[in-house]
């Protein structure tokens, strides 16, 4: 999603004309394609099945408000930083916040896939910090395996599930 902020960003610097235009609405419409299927009903999904039954309405209930509340911020900042950053710096701004979102996904939210409700209170008892200790040990792991194609031998899972 990043990416095709970037891409959105830097279409601005193009001469002004089809080229421009078609530059924009290829990166808006790209981001849609990305983020409708993927990111979009996330956090819906996630609270839905990640709480426990007992405070189940309040998780999902403060990720809808979430939710809500970052579209609020999104659109009650842009004019702002349209007008401060220009229209390639503003998409620029949220293309890192994308990035940076994406990091801290992955370094610091637990996987849920697959697990009952009872597995996920052990996928949840594993502190934030050895997470992404792992999850950064993983990275060398990654690169062996689906970049330069090694075969490496299996990583022993974080969580000791039976």
């Amino acid at each position: 999603m990043g990416i095709m902020l970037l891409v959105t960003g830097f279409s601005f610097f193009a001469p002004e004309g089809m080229g421009r235009l078609a530059g924009v609405a290829t990166g808006i419409y790209l981001f849609m394609v990305v983020y409708s299927p993927g990111e979009g009903p996330v956090p819906f999904t996630y609270s839905a099945e990640a709480f426990p039954l007992y405070i189940r309405e309040y998780g999902m209930a403060f990720a809808t408000a979430t939710t809500w509340g970052f579209n609020f911020i999104l659109s009650l900042t842009w004019p702002a930083l349209e007008a401060s950053f220009t229209t390639p710096g503003a998409f620029g701004f949220y293309a890192f916040w994308n990035f940076f979102g994406w990091a801290f996904a992955y370094f610091c939210l637990p996987e849920t896939k697959e697990r009952t409700l009872e597995e996920l209170d052990t996928v949840f008892s594993v502190r934030t910090r050895d997470h992404a200790a792992y999850y950064m040990g993983m990275l060398p792991w990654y690169l062996s395996k689906y970049v330069l194609r090694r075969d490496v031998e299996p990583r022993k899972p974080l969580h000791a599930l039976e």
